[in-house]
């Protein structure tokens, strides 16, 4: 039995809530290229998320953590992609023609491409071994099975994490139709493009 899995649960619904990388990048994906699409992007994410989270519970973490050098290599890689991620999503057109044309403009990004950015954003990110291997520890009973522990902790919270994934996908579709306007899309754009740039920095500064 998991110690004080509740108290886990609730803990595992407000960090997942907070929009971090991996969310903003799934309203992006979803308003631009549709809600299925956006679907592929939350699976990228759960892969990355899960190869981080067993990382951290079987000693791999350590070698990171352990060694500035290399922590801080891997916090400047995940750093540069997401500021290149920002610019590229500042850059972007702003323009979607009419309506009409937006299920076809939302079909036209390949799923892998789509995948991979997905992988990236949340493999790349150093903070999550960090969270993982403070967080866990705090939930695991030394008496019974590690394994079986491990399993439900990081089966809960991803659980949880693609349901809110999910819920914001939903609401980006919902709006699209308003943030199809050239307007709309570029103010969008802007804030998206800033809060990647942001992430990134604070990656390093944090």
């Amino acid at each position: 039995m998991i110690n004080d899995y509740l108290v886990y649960i609730t803990l595992a619904i407000a960090v997942t809530a907070i929009p971090g990388p991996a969310v903003v990048l799934t309203i992006k994906n979803s308003l631009v290229y549709g809600y299925k699409t956006a679907i592929v992007n939350i699976f990228a994410n759960f892969v990355a998320m899960l190869i981080l989270a067993t990382l951290s519970a079987f000693g791999l973490r350590a070698i990171i953590l352990s060694s500035t050098v290399l922590f801080s290599l891997v916090k400047i890689l995940g750093a540069i992609y997401l500021v290149y991620l920002g610019v590229k999503i500042w850059r972007s057109p702003s323009q979607i023609e009419g309506n009409q044309e937006l299920p076809k403009t939302k079909a036209s990004k390949p799923l892998m491409a789509v995948f991979k950015e997905g992988f990236v954003v949340g493999i790349s990110n150093p903070k999550a071994i960090a969270f993982f291997t403070a967080l866990f520890p705090q939930f695991i009973d030394v008496s019974r099975a590690f394994v079986p522990q491990f399993l439900t902790l990081i089966l809960t919270i991803e659980g949880i994490s693609i349901a809110i994934m999910i819920g914001y996908a939903l609401l980006a579709a919902m709006a699209s139709p308003f943030l199809s306007k050239p307007s709309a899309m570029k103010v969008f754009n802007r804030l998206t493009g800033t809060a990647f740039i942001g992430f990134g920095a604070a990656l390093v500064y944090k």
